[in-house]
């Protein structure tokens, strides 16, 4: 499962006459759709994608997860963040089962979970180098099969990819394209850059400046299987041209 439901969702920060990043935003997420959110910096986006993983609380409507609410975060939702955060002296295979370790789970069945996941993002050789010793692309990688071993629900991502290099950027966008191709896993995936939202997502939601609405939700009728070679094809063209006239039309004013 991994239905997700917003439902007039309000965030205020410093009470009612502070902040508000979020106003009235409703939007619906199916089991193993991979939705992105995409808006200019401020827009609450990150906000929205914190209130779903538990990290901050409400201040109008609901967030359901599976049917319930959503109060706390748990292992269900798994963040990706823009930085991996490992903790830099454990090794590479440590840092992927740290968490069914703090969890309690034994051996056995995290174990060939977490061997499967190395392999995935192609990293089964580097099980025992330190963070130290992987570059940037490769300690995200790290990351999102430490994500995955806990088996989630949903993937909650934010700007994964949004500290590396063009080159490193397209492979990693071709890494998790194949990595969700295999194991369907429900994905919020939160970005400013048109390009990635379009080749990654099944839909495209996009938000206006603070306070943060979903003011468009647009499917993507890409194939899939998809690669990085798709940005370049006249129907890709025509979702990044009709987006960023969306966006332009909802930027804050000047």
């Amino acid at each position: 499962m991994g239905a997700i439901s917003f439902q007039a969702v309000g965030k205020t920060y410093g009470g009612k006459a502070g902040v508000q990043a979020l106003a009235d935003v409703d939007l619906q997420i199916g089991e193993g759709e991979f939705v992105a959110l995409l808006g200019p910096s401020g827009c609450g986006k990150s906000t929205l994608l914190n209130l779903l993983a538990g990290f901050e609380g409400l201040t109008d409507g609901a967030i359901l997860f599976d049917g319930a609410g959503v109060a706390r975060p748990g292992p269900d939702r798994a963040v990706v963040f823009q930085e991996a955060s490992l903790l830099p002296w454990l090794t590479v295979w440590d840092n992927v089962t740290f968490g069914p370790k703090v969890q309690g789970l034994s051996r056995a069945d995290y174990e060939p979970r977490a061997a499967e996941m190395l392999r995935l993002v192609g990293l089964e050789s580097f099980r025992d180098a330190l963070p130290a010793q992987l570059s940037g692309g490769m300690r995200q990688r790290v990351g999102i099969a430490r994500a995955l071993v806990m088996n989630p629900r949903a993937l909650l991502m934010d700007e994964p990819f949004g500290a590396l290099d063009a080159q490193t950027r397209l492979t990693m966008q071709q890494l998790l394209l194949d990595v969700w191709q295999r194991l369907k896993t429900t994905v919020l995936f939160v970005t400013h850059d048109i390009d990635e939202a379009i080749l990654l997502a099944d839909r495209v939601c996009v938000m206006s400046a603070r306070p943060g609405r979903i003011a468009r939700d647009i499917p993507i009728a890409l194939r899939r299987p998809r690669s990085v070679d798709d940005v370049t094809s006249p129907e890709f063209i025509a979702y990044k041209a009709a987006i960023m006239a969306d966006m332009r039309g909802h930027q804050a004013p000047h």
